[in-house]
């Protein structure tokens, strides 16, 4: 597979994770942007099994890399918007996302990136914990307290609502 279709395949993947960890979608897209170059340049030269993961864990690296260049995290509450989306189906789906986004950063930092991994970018525990660089048992109990933090936070808000 080449990167043309690795990126277009991937694209919105690697995007909503980047966004999910920044919280900026000029800056996603940036970071976003660099791990593909970085995925372009390994892979001129080296094979990966595994790409999907191995995408995620390019993108956990880069994003960490700016972190640590710029000792900072900008937070804004712009998404990037789809053109071929209804105005209705865009607010719902930015409303749920600030929400769930909302929610995770309620959690631990392993216990975010834990349920980003494996329930909504679809990574099995094997994958994450290696993007992650955790033992497997590690992952999994981040995993497990993060589910049960989730629940918790989701029947409160519920109440809150209703």
């Amino acid at each position: 597979m080449d990167i043309e279709q690795l990126y277009l395949r991937y694209i919105n993947d690697i995007y909503r994770y980047l966004y999910s960890l920044c919280k900026n979608p000029t800056l996603a897209e940036d970071l976003m942007q660099d791990t593909f170059y970085k995925a372009h340049i390994t892979l001129l030269s080296n094979t990966v099994q595994d790409i999907k993961p191995w995408l995620f864990k390019v993108a956990y690296y880069t994003h960490i890399d700016y972190i640590r260049k710029e000792h900072r995290v900008d937070l804004t509450n712009n998404l990037e918007r789809s053109t071929h989306m209804t105005p209705e189906t865009i607010a719902v789906n930015e409303e749920s996302f600030h929400s769930l986004i909302s929610l995770l950063d309620q959690l631990s930092p392993y216990e975010k990136q834990a349920i980003m991994l494996c329930d909504l970018h679809d990574c099995t525990y094997e994958q994450a914990s290696n993007i992650l660089d955790l033992k497997l048992n590690t992952l999994k109990s981040h995993l497990l307290r993060g589910r049960k933090k989730m629940r918790i936070l989701i029947e409160k808000e519920r109440q809150q609502d209703g």
